[in-house]
């Protein structure tokens, strides 16, 4: 003899499978963010990670919707038509970008990462940085320019140091501060 199924026990058995099929399906998609700016995208960036990325980028790479300014303590990221500015912190050190030159230069004191562009690029530049007070050398080697003619290191805050630069056409040398008020952007070394 075969025990009777209930009707109730089947309409509670479909209930339960199609309640365990509504648990395992596929969940609906999380709705697209919203578009975010060149600006935000630099921005989210940490500073020595944004600073790196951007100063590597060839030339007609580079972002023309974005400008980004290095200053003593922050990158500012701003959009080129001024819509929009974000700071960026600089947590540690002093970022000195250097552009030595032969014939020609530009005035400059914060270093612009877009839209800075020195004659040198691509050069193997020498480039020693010594501590004037205690004579400790920051940086002794040789590497290659940037596509935009710059080449960039972090030096301590608050220390005076001499930069020495040697490349093809000669050597320069120059003073600076990275102190709260000092220059990013060094661009008055003539090789000669």
């Amino acid at each position: 003899m075969r025990p009777l199924i209930r009707p109730k026990m089947i309409v509670s058995a479909v209930l339960a499978a199609l309640v365990l099929a509504g648990c395992a399906s596929t969940p609906e998609p999380p709705p697209a963010p919203e578009s975010t700016s060149a600006v935000e995208q630099w921005a989210a960036l940490e500073a020595t990670e944004l600073i790196d990325q951007l100063e590597a980028l060839p030339l007609d790479e580079r972002p023309r919707d974005v400008l980004a300014s290095v200053r003593q303590d922050e990158v500012v990221v701003s959009a080129a038509d001024g819509s929009r500015e974000v700071s960026v912190p600089i947590q540690d050190g002093h970022y000195l970008s250097i552009a030595p030159y032969l014939d020609r230069t530009h005035d400059c004191f914060f270093h612009s990462l877009t839209t800075c562009t020195g004659e040198m690029g691509n050069e193997e530049l020498t480039v020693r940085i010594v501590d004037d007070r205690t004579g400790e050398v920051y940086v002794d080697e040789t590497a290659r320019a940037n596509d935009n003619g710059f080449i960039g290191f972090w030096l301590p805050r608050d220390v005076a140091a001499t930069v020495t630069v040697t490349g093809v056409g000669g050597t320069a040398e120059a003073s600076v501060q990275t102190g709260a008020e000092d220059l990013t952007c060094l661009t008055s070394l003539q090789l000669t």
